[in-house]
């Protein structure tokens, strides 16, 4: 018994939908205008509470900074991306389709057009075609305007609880770095002084990995004219075969060590502020210091899961609609609220255990949206629609 699979011809494919799809026809026009209007005031809407809710979070500190006021609006404007994306885009298609389609079904309208010789697919396709779109446009928003207004988002935040713009930005505190010969412990580096204050440690190894000497001082300057660092009241401790050979102290010493003053710069901040190509850098850095990095592969990876689910909820819409007999408003609310919080329990959870390793990065961030889609297939298969 041979199966044949039918070729797929792309030209042909294109015909296909050009001639399906365009010029949009008379049903096509009517269930979109409907559609559309229902997204674009409850986008609005969703954004204006989101943004009411930001302003609440900062009211304490806006009372008690000595900041000028204007970082706070500065604050909320550059948070209207983030907002909009993350929050806004989803629950205003999952709502719009499913009260548009409820509204269609509880006036028998998907009933009439299936009567006509329509299917439900056909019926539902401009509305899928635009959210895929949507999560194409979403990603590459994302990438260009989300990311930096992220990053100016909270540094505005900084400036209004810190209540001036003199914190000590750009610094590490108490962290272990992987060298290129052995390993640091800094307390914190002025990028300003190119200097290492508040403590330094290192431990020289020796190629077979057994600790060559160890280097305890107060501060660490670096000199790049001679690409030295010079370390303030110092103690060095000389190992050889893992027994104490000497231990001696200086107020000032020069020392060459491998790494430069950029390796022990702040990470760039917050996953949320960086673009695609940045996340990349960041792994590799991440890397070589022998930091952990598992919030930078969840990041990466949500840049597409995240847009992506705005297809989910599309489809998940559609489902509601098509079941809806009465009361549109109040079925779309309602499996609004309930996918809402099912998608707000489930995929934080996940990017939870895959950031501390317990799950590979993908699998945490795509398997909310894995379930969504499986739990739909068999909806939609069982249905018949």
């Amino acid at each position: 018994m041979q199966f044949k699979l039918e070729q797929i011809r792309p030209k042909e494919l294109l015909q296909k939908i050009k001639e399906e799809f365009f010029p949009p026809k008379i049903l096509d026009r009517y269930l979109f205008s409907e559609f559309i209007k229902t997204f674009i005031g409850t986008f609005i809407a969703i954004t204006f509470l989101a943004l009411m809710m930001k302003f609440n979070d900062i009211s304490n500190d806006l009372k008690a900074t000595k900041a000028p006021k204007f970082h706070a609006w500065l604050y909320i404007l550059y948070s209207i991306p983030d907002i909009a994306v993350n929050y806004s885009v989803n629950l205003s298609a999952l709502f719009a389709v499913s009260f548009t389609l409820g509204q269609f079904s509880a006036n028998k309208e998907i009933v009439a057009m299936m009567s006509a010789g329509v299917s439900f697919r056909r019926i539902v396709a401009p509305i899928i075609a635009f959210s895929c779109m949507l999560w194409v446009g979403v990603f590459f928003f994302t990438q260009l305007a989300v990311a930096p207004m992220n990053a100016k988002a909270n540094e505005e935040h900084k400036l209004l609880k810190e209540g001036s713009g003199t914190n000590l930005s750009g610094v590490v505190y108490q962290f272990h770095f992987k060298g290129k010969e052995g390993f640091y412990y800094i307390y914190y580096y002025d990028p300003k002084d190119e200097e290492i204050k508040g403590g330094f440690n290192y431990i020289k190894l020796n190629p077979d990995q057994t600790p060559d000497f160890l280097l305890v001082s107060q501060k660490a300057k670096y000199d790049p004219a001679r690409d030295i660092w010079i370390l303030t009241n110092v103690e060095e401790t000389k190992i050889d075969d893992l027994n104490l050979t000497y231990v001696k102290k200086y107020t000032e010493k020069e020392y060459y060590l491998p790494e430069k003053p950029e390796y022990f710069k702040k990470p760039k901040g917050s996953v949320e502020e960086m673009n695609l190509f940045e996340l990349l850098e960041e792994k590799e850095s991440r890397l070589k210091k022998g930091l952990s990095y598992g919030d930078v592969d969840i990041a990466k990876h949500s840049l597409f899961a995240n847009p992506f689910f705005i297809v989910v909820v599309t489809l998940v819409g559609c489902v509601s609609g098509y079941f809806t007999k009465r009361m549109a408003v109040v079925a779309s609310l309602g499996v609004s609220i309930i996918v809402a919080l099912v998608y707000l329990i489930m995929n934080p959870s996940f990017k939870s255990v895959g950031e501390n390793g317990l799950i590979p990065a993908w699998l945490a961030t795509w398997i909310t949206p894995a379930i969504f889609l499986s739990v739909l297939y068999i909806v939609y298969k069982r249905m018949k629609l």
